[in-house]
């Protein structure tokens, strides 16, 4: 029998065909031996041939007769490997789809609910099923102080060598590492203590305590408990996706304190419109897209309280005019004649204060520097200080004039300006 695929010949058919192929041959030697031209060398050369050729024909067909008998186990052979690989197959596959259903049972399996506990919690509201093990762990002594110094020196140097791994940006004004903890420090602004093993993770910062320090006379801002912890939260999630912690730290404070600031000035600015400065001020909101006017006379305001549009800027800046009787005296609706302080952040998210003209600061005789200390916000203060330098730097013009005028200068003493401490400066020393 053949492979499957190939044609197959009886083994009766082949014996036949031998036979008659020996038949014919033996024939066809009797009649060559018959002729008169062969001699007897070579019709005996011919017999042998005749003789060897069949002898090897006929144990050809001996072999292949005791193979014939084999046919039935080499039959078995063929299928048993057959089988063996259908079943190879088979289990990889049960293999696979066990593999993808463990998968899958791992997103489906239903959680192992304890009612009985549930039920004693919600009709008693206690629990008293704790395992025995709990009470051990519980009774484990922490280290001791050698232990505890120890392990604190090993997380000094871990944070140290940590922070020294990142960019820290210039504005930090203070960093210091103690008992396995960094204090990073903005002046002015904020200060946050931070330590490693955020999620468990020994390459993340976790926030410890978050403090802000920007506030007016009366202290700095506090933060309510819940909003704190989820701004901590917010801040470490942040940070441990950032390539550049700190500075993701530093931006997300500082447009906090940015916004606080900027509220707190403009709620000052409210509370002086309301009480003694009522007729001397007015101001607007600066945004991009709207200017909300706060003010009685020559103004169009959207609100009296001088309340933003909704489309305002989150942050926006603050103009406070003041000597307002020179628009008025002047018979002419003219706002630049009035002079004004403008308080605002700037592109780089610092508050900027700027006055509306070059003024003079009596105290050190150079050009005036406006700066709002975003610890002690104090608009008044600041306002007072703008209106004492226009002040003086008004009258050293009318001096410089008067100096020039012959009739009224004729002697050295005769036009003299004195620049006395009012104050505003007695506050700005204290």
């Amino acid at each position: 029998m053949a492979e499957l695929g190939q044609q197959t010949v009886e083994f009766s058919t082949l014996v036949s065909r031998a036979a008659e192929e020996s038949f014919l041959a033996l024939k066809e030697l009797v009649e060559k031996s018959r002729s008169s031209d062969l001699s007897d060398s070579e019709k005996k050369t011919s017999l042998l041939k005749f003789i060897y050729k069949t002898q090897q024909r006929l144990l050809r067909l001996d072999v292949l007769a005791k193979w014939c008998q084999q046919v039935p186990l080499i039959h078995y052979c063929q299928q048993l490997a057959s089988t063996l690989s259908n079943h190879d197959t088979c289990f990889t596959q049960a293999a696979d789809s066990l593999f993808f259903m463990h998968e899958g049972l791992q997103q489906a399996r239903a959680p192992i609910y304890d009612v009985p506990s549930a039920i004693e919690i919600l009709l008693t509201g206690t629990y008293q099923r704790l395992p025995k093990c709990l009470e051990d762990v519980g009774t484990q002594s922490s280290l001791n102080k050698n232990q505890q110094k120890s392990a604190l020196k090993k997380l000094d140097s871990l944070v140290n060598s940590t922070l020294l791994g990142v960019s820290l940006p210039k504005v930090f004004s203070e960093v210091k590492i103690s008992d396995g903890t960094a204090l990073l420090c903005v002046h002015r602004e904020f200060k946050v203590l931070v330590t490693l093993g955020y999620r468990g993770h020994l390459s993340s910062w976790r926030i410890l305590h978050l403090e802000l320090l920007v506030g007016e006379r009366s202290g700095a801002v506090k933060l309510e408990e819940l909003r704190r912890h989820v701004l901590g939260d917010d801040l470490e999630r942040r940070m441990a996706a950032a390539k550049d912690p700190f500075m993701t730290l530093y931006s997300v404070l500082h447009e906090l304190c940015v916004a606080i600031v900027m509220d707190t000035v403009i709620r000052q600015v409210h509370a002086l419109r309301m009480g003694r400065w009522k007729d001397a001020i007015k101001f607007e909101l600066i945004s991009e897209s709207t200017l909300a006017q706060g003010g009685s006379t020559g103004t169009v305001p959207t609100t009296q309280d001088g309340d933003a549009d909704s489309t305002s800027l989150k942050t926006p800046g603050v103009k406070i005019m003041y000597w307002l009787d020179l628009d008025r005296n002047s018979g002419i609706s003219d706002t630049g004649l009035v002079p004004f302080i403008k308080i605002e952040p700037c592109s780089d998210m610092k508050i900027g204060c700027v006055h509306s003209t070059f003024v003079i600061d009596p105290s050190t005789g150079k050009e005036a520097e406006f700066d709002l200390d975003e610890s002690c916000i104090d608009v008044e203060h600041l306002l007072l200080k703008a209106i004492n330098c226009n002040r003086y730097t008004r009258l050293l013009e009318i001096h410089k004039e008067l100096v020039k005028n012959g009739r009224i200068n004729r002697a050295v003493d005769d036009v003299v300006l004195h620049a006395c401490i009012d104050e505003l400066d007695i506050k700005a020393d204290q």
